[in-house]
């Protein structure tokens, strides 16, 4: 039986939101009042604490499973022991570096649990083949390789129309006096939009299902054999191939009597225990419908950038998801390692697959939205600290920029289109989205006046950063030292990760419906495309640049001020255009 959350009650969510705005109010006050009080130490300190709550929470998970499987094999006497959840997994790419494509695939083989194995590949011209000749490498045995002629998504968003335009249309035209139109989804009864999605989707799982059928692969062969199936598709965009592919996972998993669907890109591995561990946690619960590992880099040798941005997903990203993973509302599941309770999932897909913001279509979130249609639902969405996947990162600065402002845009829409999360989950989950939104954008507003007029809002402390940087270190030393590369880089990693970050912000937020990915592809015919993509780009990474040159500034400033006030002013332009010079050499050589 199926179990499925039920939505706080409307006194609830209306004390929900009155927490969220004194949460707001409180901290603002702080801020106005009582900022010598360390702030930057203060709110370390809180942020620590609450992923500390998540870690101990994953602890009593992972007891827990371990409880269950031991329980499972008294009952079953001789029975298998220690039997992992049965689940799929998804892995999408498009023309992937081969080597690092064929050790994705390679690293699912005897993956405790794991039954079917979906490769979604986005692209079916020569270019896109050499993926799929890699996945029929690895799995010589069991792989069938379908081709799509025609994008599940396209065809689930046609067959809605349709059923709005052609079989509904005449009689809410009739009743409601008004018309309606497909180009106008205001025009379109909620309840006529919805009837349409869950047809749309049932019929795009029929013809997944058909298909299957038709190429004898809709049945698990056994436990003892993994089952692998390509899918290739016309080229799109990700959303398209994870749309597809996803379709196809939700037809297997009801035939097979499956419940748990893991999802991941063409350039991350897993480890044996990650997808079986991660799983088996969600299963504890059965009001959890998503949930995400920890994740680490397994190119963070091949350049400084990314020796620090595989330290900065330990000092930055995985403290700020444990925030929220205290209280099981975690915002975001990564790309590369996120799991889901599959009839979670289907009802969400098609609503993830059509998103706009304001009245554009999305591309570049589709990882956020999925979880914020979780969120939206009341399900609970983890982040388990006890399992490990790893991915690839930028080399090179261009590229983490360009990354960086990516997911920035995604950030701005989940969290203000959609406020209802907030009185669903409550204020944790609100004060960590605010701070991650406004809290560069002040800095970098401070900094600014600072630089033109001397005038400061609040004392900059030196002891202050310091502090944070200790904490932050420390607790990363404690608990992940296995997974980080040296406490040099932990200690850079924070200054190398904040000081662009006002620059981000600002130039995301101008920018927050630009659907382009930023970056090329990593397969031969991709990469010959062009050695100097920095020029493409320059626009997107103007707004970094003049903020650096910024920071520069209010540095010389500081120290000018001290030493040499009387040539102050040129000091501030002489380095202020020296970074600025030298990082648009470095982003466009």
């Amino acid at each position: 039986m199926i179990t499925r959350p039920v939505l706080p009650s409307w006194p609830k969510q209306a004390l929900n939101a009155v927490l969220c705005v004194l949460c707001f109010t409180a901290i603002f006050l702080y801020f106005r009042r009582w900022v010598y009080l360390f702030p930057i130490t203060f709110e370390s300190v809180w942020q620590i604490s609450l992923a500390e709550v998540n870690r101990r929470k994953n602890i009593r998970r992972v007891r827990l499973l371990e409880q269950a499987r031991e329980l499972a094999d008294e009952e079953n006497g001789m029975g298998e022991k220690n039997a992992p959840v049965r689940h799929l997994a998804s892995v999408v790419g498009y023309r992937e570096e081969p080597n690092l494509f064929r050790k994705c695939l390679q690293s699912y083989r005897g993956s405790p649990g794991l039954e079917i194995m979906v490769v979604g590949i986005d692209g079916d011209h020569d270019g896109d083949m050499e993926m799929v000749a890699i996945a029929e490498q690895v799995f010589p045995e069991t792989l069938v390789k379908i081709h799509i002629e025609e994008p599940y998504g396209p065809l689930a968003v046609r067959l809605s129309r349709d059923y709005v335009e052609q079989s509904l249309l005449d009689k809410k035209v009739a009743e409601t006096g008004r018309r309606v139109s497909w180009d106008d989804p205001d025009s379109i009864p909620k309840d006529l939009l919805e009837e349409s999605r869950k047809y749309a989707l049932r019929m795009v799982f029929e013809k997944a299902t058909k298909t299957l059928q038709e190429h004898g692969v809709l049945r698990v062969p056994g436990k003892d054999s993994l089952r692998a199936i390509c899918l290739y598709q016309p080229h799109r965009c990700k959303k398209d191939i994870m749309f597809t592919n996803m379709i196809f996972c939700l037809a297997l998993g009801h035939e097979n009597d499956i419940e748990f669907l893991w999802t991941s890109d063409s350039d991350t591995w897993v480890y044996p225990e990650t997808l079986c561990q991660t799983i088996g946690c969600m299963s504890t619960d059965p009001l959890i419908g998503g949930s995400c590992s920890a994740l680490s880099i397994h190119n963070g040798e091949e350049s400084v950038i990314a020796a620090l941005g595989s330290a900065a997903y330990w000092t930055e990203l995985a403290i700020t998801r444990g925030q929220t993973g205290a209280v099981d509302a975690v915002d975001c599941q990564p790309g590369p390692c996120a799991a889901f309770r599959l009839s979670a999932l289907e009802p969400i897909l098609l609503g993830w697959y059509t998103q706009t913001s304001i009245g554009i279509k999305t591309v570049v979130n589709e990882d956020r939205h999925l979880t914020t249609n979780l969120l939206l639902n009341g399900w609970k969405v983890t982040f388990n600290t006890e399992t490990l996947a790893s991915t690839d990162t930028p080399t090179t600065l261009l590229r983490w920029l360009l990354q960086q402002i990516r997911w920035a845009r995604a950030t701005h829409i989940e969290t203000f289109q959609y406020p209802k999360v907030y009185s669903i989950h409550g204020p944790i989950l609100f004060v960590t989205a605010m701070r991650r939104f406004y809290g560069p954008l002040i800095i970098g507003i401070f900094t600014i006046r600072y630089v033109l007029t001397g005038c400061t809002v609040h004392a900059y402390s030196l002891t202050d950063l310091v502090g944070r940087i200790i904490l932050c270190t420390g607790y990363n030393m404690m608990y992940n030292k296995k997974n980080v590369n040296g406490i040099g880089y932990l200690i850079c990693s924070q200054i190398f990760y904040q000081l662009p970050l006002p620059g981000i912000m600002f130039w995301s937020v101008v920018t927050v419906l630009e659907g382009g990915w930023g970056t090329r592809m990593r397969n031969q015919s991709e990469t010959q495309k062009g050695r100097r993509a920095g020029l493409e780009h320059l626009w997107s990474t103007t707004a970094v640049v003049i903020w650096m040159g910024f920071v520069a500034a209010a540095l010389t400033r500081w120290v000018a001020y001290r030493l040499a006030p009387g040539i102050m002013v040129e000091l501030m332009i002489l380095s202020s255009l020296a970074v600025v010079i030298n990082l648009f050499y470095v982003l466009l050589r």
